[in-house]
């Protein structure tokens, strides 16, 4: 057990009573936005695009959407409590991957309409990344890990999501250029291997520590203090096109993976690394103007004329210095993480600045939810709850993971890790 350090006796307090924000957060308005929304009781399935008040706006049904709804409400089973409703809609998610979603190969379609025709086939190998972690929660929820017929086909899954993000023509389909190596399908690769422990053990356990090497090592780089989008195949960066892109919100996701995986396999370097790359963010991207992290920042702070200065969102045009939903939730994540598992002061500071930021500026406390997208300074550009890339699963999965983070450590269970 950790012992009570200066730290803890100083923050503790205010930890337990964000923690407590965070579950009535999570219980009692982001949980319910979705619960009472999602399944699809006439086709099946999930619906994820709603208005800001809730209101249903598209039946397209996305790919993403079959396995990260499975998941979030798999994880607030296994995380909260072992609640039908929640269980109920995991299974809506498992039921999915015997449709028409599946091709048949081992591989799932980007998008599907309500009735179930499929309108874009393969052409996401993230689908298939939150296709299989989904099972796994899923399968942890409904006491199926030691199901043959799961593990067999959970089996199958993963091993064809390991052959294809090593397969150049898959990449090529994803947009990775030739001779590049993109930073999203590592850590995603990852967080797949990581959380097949329930249902696998160790099998995939290399895999886990060689993609966060990666992530910690390869494209973070010292020598320009930057964590890269892209890089080249043998780590070096390339500093034109799409290897000048920091992409803020995908390097924190991968840094609290990382540390989630040093935990796991009991490798305290790893914490402190993700501790220093994520200094590098808030050095790069942090707005100590308005708040929160920008979307996407050039290597040397050049935005004038790159080609990803704006991002389409759905229907949604975001520039370079807004402020996006899912960012801010693996940033405030990450924060957290870094803070109470290395009691790293200066990083449990800005954990606070957002913890106050995602409170008065993104979260819809009319109508629940938090809103897409904002400008840089706060005004709302995209106040929908969900669409084609926005649903059950960064906000709530920031919320359930806070409260467990915090949760672990009031009760010393954190491991200690020396500074």
């Amino acid at each position: 057990m950790r012992q009570e350090t200066e730290f803890y006796r100083a923050h503790s307090g205010q930890l337990r009573q964000l923690a407590q924000r965070f579950e009535r957060q999570l219980l009692e308005d982001v949980a319910p936005f979705w619960t009472q929304r999602s399944e699809d009781r006439q086709y099946g399935g999930y619906l994820t695009c709603f208005d800001r008040r809730g209101r249903l706006a598209n039946t397209r049904k996305p790919g993403w959407f079959a396995g990260r709804g499975m998941y979030t409400f798999a994880l607030l089973c296994n995380a909260v409590e072992k609640r039908p409703e929640w269980l109920h809609l995991a299974q809506v998610g498992r039921d999915y991957l015997n449709t028409a979603f599946a091709r048949g190969d081992g591989r799932f379609n980007h998008m599907m309409s309500r009735e179930g025709a499929v309108l874009e086939g393969f052409t996401s190998l993230f689908t298939d990344h939150f296709a299989v972690k989904g099972l796994y929660e899923y399968m942890t929820a409904a006491g199926k890990a030691e199901d043959p017929d799961e593990r067999a086909l959970a089996r199958s899954l993963t091993e064809k999501l390991l052959a294809d993000v090593r397969d150049p023509a898959v990449l090529a389909q994803e947009g990775v250029p030739p001779g590049m190596q993109k930073h999203a399908v590592n850590f995603m690769t990852l967080i797949v291997a990581l959380e097949s422990r329930q249902v696998f053990e160790n099998d995939y356990k290399q895999i886990c520590q060689d993609c966060a090497h990666r992530s910690l090592y390869v494209f973070a780089n010292d020598a320009l203090q930057a964590p890269f989008e892209y890089v080249r195949l043998d780590g070096t960066p390339q500093l034109e096109g799409q290897g000048r892109i920091i992409d803020p919100g995908h390097t924190m996701e991968s840094l609290w993976f990382a540390m989630h995986a040093a935990e796991a396999f009991g490798q305290p370097a790893y914490f402190h690394r993700a501790g220093q790359v994520l200094d590098w963010v808030l050095q790069r991207a942090y707005d100590h103007e308005y708040g929160a992290f920008y979307q996407h920042v050039d290597v040397d702070g050049k935005t004038s004329g790159q080609p990803w200065r704006k991002t389409q969102y759905g229907p949604y045009e975001a520039d370079w210095d807004d402020k996006i939903w899912w960012v801010q939730a693996e940033g405030l994540y990450a924060l957290a993480a870094s803070a109470l598992y290395t009691e790293n002061e200066r990083h449990w500071q800005y954990f606070l600045r957002m913890a106050d930021y995602v409170e008065n500026a993104l979260r819809d406390r009319d109508w629940g939810e938090w809103y897409a997208i904002l400008a840089r300074d706060g005004r709302v550009k995209a106040d929908c709850k969900g669409f084609e890339l926005k649903g059950p699963y960064h906000v709530p999965r920031c919320l359930v993971n806070l409260c467990v983070l915090a949760r672990r450590y009031l009760a010393h269970r954190l491991p200690a890790v020396s500074r």
